[in-house]
């Protein structure tokens, strides 16, 4: 099977992340996709939310703030004062918030989860090397022994991928290519951990079948 070179490919994975920015106006991150699908009951309640708060006044937003301070922190928290601030001084203006809100449909997630899906799909029809295949790898079996001992071990490590992406506030597509592209600690951070963990699981599964 013939690979694109190394640098066509980066080009063509800049080219996605750039791309799916453009359009959908976040940076690129499949596992924030995925839960967005799943989690699709959450995140049409907060779309609603959303509306909502786009169609209110700033007399209503400002009645719901003020309600939420109160039954938070009570009414003596109205009457503090900075520490510093005199009584006497004006209180200084505070800058407006925008009620426009950022928010993306569940469904814009659900099409770029099934385009990656579909690409893949296309890409092994027109290469002529499309097959279903449910039997994996002999290093699979060797490491882990029998079909149900395979996929018990392919269950267990999707479970940890999913944990693991939510600890880290992102997966390898996420902070590998929108966060290390931006030079985010986090994200350097995240990929060199990512990369060694990979790098030491390889190396240790060869070992045990060596």
């Amino acid at each position: 099977m013939a690979y694109w070179p190394w640098w066509l490919g980066a080009l063509a994975l800049g080219g996605v992340s750039i791309g799916y920015f453009l359009l959908i106006g976040k940076l690129l991150g499949v596992s924030g996709s995925w839960a967005k699908v799943v989690g699709w009951k959450e995140d049409r309640e907060l779309g609603r939310s959303a509306a909502e708060l786009e169609q209110a006044d700033e007399g209503e937003i400002e009645n719901a703030l003020l309600a939420a301070t109160l039954a938070e922190f009570g009414a003596s928290a109205m009457d503090e004062k900075t520490p510093g601030q005199d009584a006497s001084e004006p209180e200084e203006d505070v800058p407006t918030a925008s009620t426009t809100v950022s928010y993306t449909p569940w469904t814009a997630h659900l099409i770029f989860l099934l385009a990656m899906f579909g690409g893949g799909l296309i890409a092994a029809l027109t290469s002529g090397q499309f097959e279903l295949e449910f039997q994996l790898s002999d290093t699979h079996s060797r490491i882990f022994g029998g079909p149900l001992e395979i996929w018990l071990s392919l269950l267990f490590g999707g479970m940890m991928v999913g944990f693991g992406t939510q600890m880290a506030g992102g997966c390898t597509s996420g902070h590998g290519l929108s966060g290390c592209s931006r030079l985010i600690p986090a994200s350097l951070l995240s990929t060199v951990v990512f990369m060694l963990s990979a790098i030491g699981l390889s190396l240790l599964m060869e070992a045990s079948i060596a």
